[in-house]
């Protein structure tokens, strides 16, 4: 009989012990910012080009830049227009016309509204060779309802793979993601953002892209959206904006807003990123040149980086006065103080207090304040020769050309 109570003594304390490990398992879990989520993966070679509606010079420019320039192989898809768009223009020498005013000499056009011939080889012919690939707007179920799961739809991910371009913009940026944001009208003669058909080429995995979205006050729609759907990442692209992915990272361009909706919230005032309450409707949005980590769903500031431990004498090679374009009034300095690399400003007698660099590799350094990188330069004999600073600076060697800074 002893042993029985002991026995019974011992289940009910280990019952309660498990139920309070599972109470301070889900406390802790509660207060990790991004903790138990969902990922969203990008291509892992190529970009996308995402729009919001309309395209800026700065936007042409990194989508000629990354189709290739004057060598790039360009095929258009405009099966997002409605058919008396295309009837106007059966051709689509209107159409043409905008990308070879911007220096595309090699286009091709793909049509269809037939998925056995979206499915044939003959017709995805032009996407073997294509080093770049634009989906117009319009409306992005009809460019689903053609192509999804096709061969077409193979070659699209192969003209990726191969490290080429894939833009759109309005429903050419819907289709992009996983989830087909407004891709038809509901009873009530509106597009609501629960949509159907509701998936898109997945090229970005677990992602709803909305488009001309503060424009058109659909910023508070994708709650709606992420009650039935809460695993996927929410981005809403303004109009004249748009968002450059490469790998798990995008970077928006353009000159308004890209809005975040990940459940949590962030603001440059504080640079911290907050953890919300279930439920809690909010969102936050990033300007031209802010960059966002698609894997880990949060804003890729310089702060979050994790800046790479470098000895002394290895931080003692960077150390010297660089003049700026030979200047006898302008010069920066690297130094050192308290162990610590610090970048200087002098421009005459006035000295600005130095500021600390972190290193992120060999020769690339970034500042956790102000979002410079730095990216010193060797002779033939490996010597530093001096250092270029660049702001909004993709890591790993991404594009640049749009992020230069003149001073």
């Amino acid at each position: 009989m002893k042993i029985k109570e002991l026995t019974f003594k011992i289940l009910k304390h280990l019952s309660l012990l498990l139920v309070l490990i599972s109470i301070i398992s889900c406390q802790n879990s509660e207060n990790k910012p991004n903790g138990n989520k969902s990922q969203s993966i990008g291509p892992k070679n190529g970009a996308l080009l995402i729009g919001g509606g309309g395209i800026t010079d700065e936007m042409w420019h990194v989508f000629y830049d990354l189709a290739g320039g004057e060598s790039a192989k360009l095929v258009i898809i405009p099966t997002a227009f409605d058919e008396s768009s295309i009837n106007y223009d059966p051709e689509f020498k209107i159409l043409k016309r905008q990308f070879t005013a911007r220096g595309f000499d090699d286009i091709r056009l793909m049509h269809t509204r037939d998925t056995l011939v979206a499915n044939s080889d003959d017709f995805v012919q032009p996407l073997k060779t294509a080093t770049a690939v634009w989906l117009t707007g319009g409306r992005q179920w009809r460019t689903a309802d053609a192509y999804l799961n096709t061969k077409t739809h193979f070659e699209l991910k192969n003209v990726l793979k191969r490290g080429g371009i894939i833009g759109g913009h309005s429903a050419g940026a819907s289709i992009q993601g996983s989830y087909l944001v407004r891709g038809g009208r509901n009873l009530n003669g509106n597009y609501s953002i629960i949509s159907n058909p509701e998936i898109g080429f997945g090229l970005v995995t677990n992602t709803a892209f909305d488009q001309h979205h503060l424009d058109r006050n659909r910023h508070y729609d994708m709650f709606d959206l992420l009650k039935i759907r809460p695993e996927l990442l929410g981005v809403g692209i303004d109009e004249d904006t748009g968002i450059l992915v490469q790998g798990n990272e995008f970077q928006v361009i353009g000159n308004k807003y890209v809005s975040i909706y990940d459940n949590t919230f962030w603001s440059p005032y504080f640079n911290e990123i907050d953890s919300l309450e279930t439920g809690k409707n909010k969102f936050y949005v990033l300007k031209n040149g802010d960059k966002y980590n698609l894997k880990e769903r949060r804003v890729q500031r310089n702060k979050f980086i994790k800046p790479k431990n470098i000895s002394f004498n290895e931080q003692k090679e960077y150390i010297g006065n660089y003049l700026f374009e030979k200047s006898k009034v302008f010069w920066n300095n690297i130094v050192i103080e308290n162990d610590t690399l610090k970048f200087q400003v002098g421009r005459r007698n006035i000295v600005r207090d130095p500021i600390p660099i972190y290193a992120y590799g060999k020769d690339l350094f970034f500042d956790t304040d102000a979002e410079f990188w730095f990216h010193f330069t060797r002779d033939s004999l490996g010597t530093i020769t001096g250092f270029e600073k660049r702001t909004h600076q993709f890591i790993d060697g991404l594009n640049q050309r749009f992020n230069k800074i003149t001073e």
